[in-house]
């Protein structure tokens, strides 16, 4: 089982749990009436994450026009001033803090496109659900609707009570009928 990832930019922290995917026969209404609500809290983590890295990378574009303005004053070629600009401790460190930053806006975006395959396998788990539900004979799922009705009755008493043909002889008591008979 995949584990919940925390993910952390800016001041905000985002909890990207797999499990909140899960659905079966019983949990799909419950996870149909969430998944617009977790939907739409992702898409705006993803808003932030994309504005954080963009803000990252205008900071990085700053700081390194900066170190290679200061590279270039101080007698450097294009090529040498952006080398040491590169090299720059603050240059390298938010770097690294727009490669984190990609990581969180592409970790989001694939955790809503799995959402989206996900509604449409609901979408298709409640569609066989109700395929299977047509095929089941009515009184299989809802109960027969005579409170009196005892299942295999009427399978028993023709197994039992055999129907009467015409050809067969009749008894003494069908063709002496008499009131001398009643008792």
């Amino acid at each position: 089982m995949a584990k919940a990832e925390k993910l952390q930019f800016d001041k905000f922290e985002v909890s990207v749990d797999p499990e909140n995917l899960r659905f079966d026969e019983d949990s799909l209404n419950t996870y149909i009436q969430k998944e617009a609500g977790f939907y739409d809290n992702f898409g705006a983590y993803l808003a932030l994450a994309e504005k954080n890295l963009q803000n990252k990378e205008v900071k990085y574009e700053k700081i390194f026009s900066e170190r290679f303005v200061e590279a270039k004053e101080n007698g450097a070629s294009d090529k040498l001033a952006e080398a040491k600009s590169k090299c720059d401790a603050d240059v390298s460190e938010i770097k690294e803090e727009i490669v984190e930053a990609r990581y969180i806006v592409n970790r989001l975006k694939n955790h809503l496109k799995a959402w989206d395959k996900n509604h449409d396998n609901a979408q298709s788990m409640g569609h066989m659900l109700r395929k299977q539900m047509d095929k089941l004979r009515e009184d299989t799922i809802y109960g027969h609707k005579d409170p009196n009705y005892v299942p295999g009755l009427d399978k028993a008493v023709e197994e039992t009570v055999k129907s009467f043909d015409g050809d067969e002889q009749p008894s003494e008591f069908e063709s002496n009928l008499s009131t001398e008979n009643l008792f």
